[in-house]
């Protein structure tokens, strides 16, 4: 059986999901949308082997992994090419295979963020927007996820030398800070100045403020490294989503939208941490491919109020 996306834009005619984009798009200009409206939940990754079972159905080929994922989220965070740019010919296939109204945001590579942390990356970013190209109206935001070592009093004109090189004229950004000294007033001031995104995270290594920098918020519910496995969610999270779903409420009204990513390491199962989120946000829980035709549960009474 396809697997269904449970939310207005999955199972419609084509004509039917165009003009569902469209009236969420002037909602979003009209500044009408309720945060539910603005947000988009997904996971950090794809092509996970351990979901095998648990959200892909048995023997799926790793060729379709992506299609079945994107027949159920509407965004997807893409960790693979932070250790590797993927180039053009491979973003132009996933663009290929997912539905119209989806949505990527890349990690940029290692190479510009942790090898070369930030200096001297014109080639390695005009490379990397090449391959976004490809991804046309899904690209979401760029982001840079920084390596602790990188701290404020040190790069502090490093930091802005890189923010001018990027392309705010095409792409949206966002940047990972993983040392504490970023999180200062004047920090924010200049990712406001450029619109571009702080990304509010939760990590081995800290939990950032939630300061609003951009048009739009993104959450990376990232973890620690001790879980191995993906194939269950082993965590209880839901104090902290709680916690994070407060803070995105309260700046709703500042955004035009919210992009909200679990990796597996958070809680043990990426597609679960989405769901559980969802349900705590009083959203529909999605059905997962593996679990098509089955009876899901299907909360929709918010419990964060």
């Amino acid at each position: 059986m396809r697997p269904t996306r449970l939310q207005p834009s999955g199972g419609l005619a084509a004509s039917e999901r165009h003009l569902f984009i469209v009236e969420r798009c002037m909602l979003v200009a009209s500044g009408h949308m309720s945060l539910k409206e603005k947000l988009r939940v997904g996971c950090s990754g794809w092509g996970y082997d351990d979901w095998l079972g648990g959200f892909y159905p048995p023997n799926t080929p790793k060729s379709d992994y992506l299609k079945l994922y994107s027949r159920v989220f509407d965004v997807v965070e893409v960790d693979s090419s932070f250790y590797r740019n993927p180039g053009p010919a491979v973003t132009k296939d996933w663009y290929k295979a997912t539905p119209s109204g989806f949505r990527f945001a890349m990690k940029m590579p290692r190479r510009i963020t942790h090898e070369k942390k930030l200096k001297d990356v014109a080639e390695n970013l005009g490379w990397f927007y090449a391959s976004a190209k490809e991804l046309r109206e899904k690209c979401g935001p760029l982001v840079a996820q920084l390596p602790p070592s990188i701290k404020f009093d040190a790069d502090w004109k490093v930091m802005q030398d890189f923010l001018r090189a990027l392309d705010g004229e095409h792409y949206a950004h966002a940047i990972e800070f993983r040392h504490k000294s970023w999180f200062r007033e004047d920090v924010y001031k200049l990712l406001r100045d450029r619109n571009v995104a702080m990304v509010w995270t939760e990590n081995q290594y800290l939990r950032s403020p939630a300061a609003v920098t951009a048009d739009s918020i993104y959450l990376r519910m990232v973890g620690d490294r001790e879980l191995t496995e993906f194939k269950e969610t082993q965590r209880d999270k839901s104090a902290e989503m709680r916690e994070w779903y407060k803070e995105l409420d309260g700046a709703s009204d500042s955004i035009k939208g919210a992009l909200v990513f679990f990796n597996n390491h958070y809680a043990g199962f990426g597609p679960g941490s989405v769901n559980e989120f969802r349900r705590l946000a009083g959203m529909m829980e999605y059905e997962f491919p593996a679990k098509a035709g089955v009876p899901s549960s299907q909360r929709s009474l918010g419990e964060f109020r």
